[in-house]
């Protein structure tokens, strides 16, 4: 296997990772093992009854459920496996001797470690809504720097250097403003907030509802055991919903913008297209969620979307890293 294959292998893993720990928090599954690493004490989630009965008797306080438990291992053992990737692409650059081609992989091994231990937390602290964002956004991280290692020992994708239509400066921007909203979208998920407004565009018929801000920016306050369906009062769920849909409109915008720009080249055409249908489905995606009351397949692939998205914009920034604003 070239090592080239192996990158783009771990960054299909890293995608199937991100959308099954989507599933998982989506499914109400995020404490379907209150421990960690193991579930329940053991390997593998308790099946039988009495290991159910084993297990309540060890964890009196979370009575074992094996649907969620499931879930919850499974997403664990992918990430075992990404983690032996991303191990095994330092290693192999490692050995070729040049310090260029192993600071990426070695960064991604410090980056995977991390993103463990925020697993960790995140059942621990009994899924605080900043842990479970900055799992998801940690798990996005990991995604872009596969991508780049990808990239860069992929022959076929070469740099655009025509200082024309797509600078590298209008790329970052998207980047920057594509990162802001998908950690909007984390938070709207850590706390429960995705059916805080009723319909769309209004938000439970109002324009402009009444919203708490304050509370709902508060990434740091405790309130009680555990914060499974969240705990922050109405209005700040409404007010965590209409930072998200401002964000989409920002973001729908800038990268309409963008994407006219980039059809207007031949090279860059592909990614362009590309884009356009990864938008297109992500806002039908949205309002699906908000009109159905939130289908667990549909918010599962509203997240699988938006990891695509910043694949393609890394891709895209890659090959505009030898142009200049």
């Amino acid at each position: 296997m070239k090592y080239k294959n192996l990158a783009w292998l771990a960054v299909g893993l890293a995608l199937c990772v991100i959308v099954l720990g989507a599933y998982v928090r989506l499914s109400d599954a995020g404490l379907g093992c209150p421990d960690w690493p193991g579930c329940y004490g053991h390997l593998a989630w308790p099946d039988e009854a009495h290991e159910i009965e084993a297990a309540n008797e060890a964890f009196p306080e979370r009575a074992a459920e094996p649907h969620k438990a499931w879930k919850e291992m499974v997403h664990r053992y992918l990430a075992g496996i990404l983690g032996l990737l991303v191990l095994g692409l330092f290693i192999w650059a490692f050995k070729q001797r040049d310090k260029q081609s192993y600071v990426l992989p070695l960064t991604l091994c410090f980056v995977i470690l991390f993103q463990a231990a925020l697993g960790m937390w995140t059942v621990t602290l009994k899924l605080h809504p900043s842990i479970v964002m900055s799992h998801l956004m940690g798990g996005m991280l990991m995604l872009s720097l596969l991508t780049w290692l990808a990239c860069s020992r992929t022959e076929g994708i070469t740099p655009y250097r025509y200082a024309g239509h797509v600078k590298q400066g209008m790329v970052i921007i998207a980047l920057m403003l594509l990162v802001l909203q998908i950690a909007l979208g984390g938070w709207t998920s850590a706390n429960y907030a995705a059916l805080a407004c009723q319909g769309f565009p209004a938000c439970n018929g109002e324009w402009w509802p009444q919203m708490d801000f304050v509370q709902a920016l508060d990434i740091f306050k405790k309130y009680g055991p555990n914060y499974e369906f969240g705990v922050k009062d109405g209005p700040a769920r409404m007010a965590i919903q209409m930072m998200h849909r401002i964000g989409f409109v920002v973001v729908t915008l800038y990268f309409s913008w963008l994407i006219f720009k980039l059809t207007r080249n031949r090279e860059l055409m592909p990614l362009g297209v590309t884009l356009g249908v990864l938008l297109l489905t992500q806002i039908l995606l949205g309002i699906i969620n908000v009109t159905m009351a939130l289908p667990l397949v549909v918010a599962t692939m509203h997240n699988g979307v938006a990891a695509l998205l910043l694949m393609t914009t890394v891709i895209l920034l890659y090959k505009t890293r030898g142009s200049t604003i």
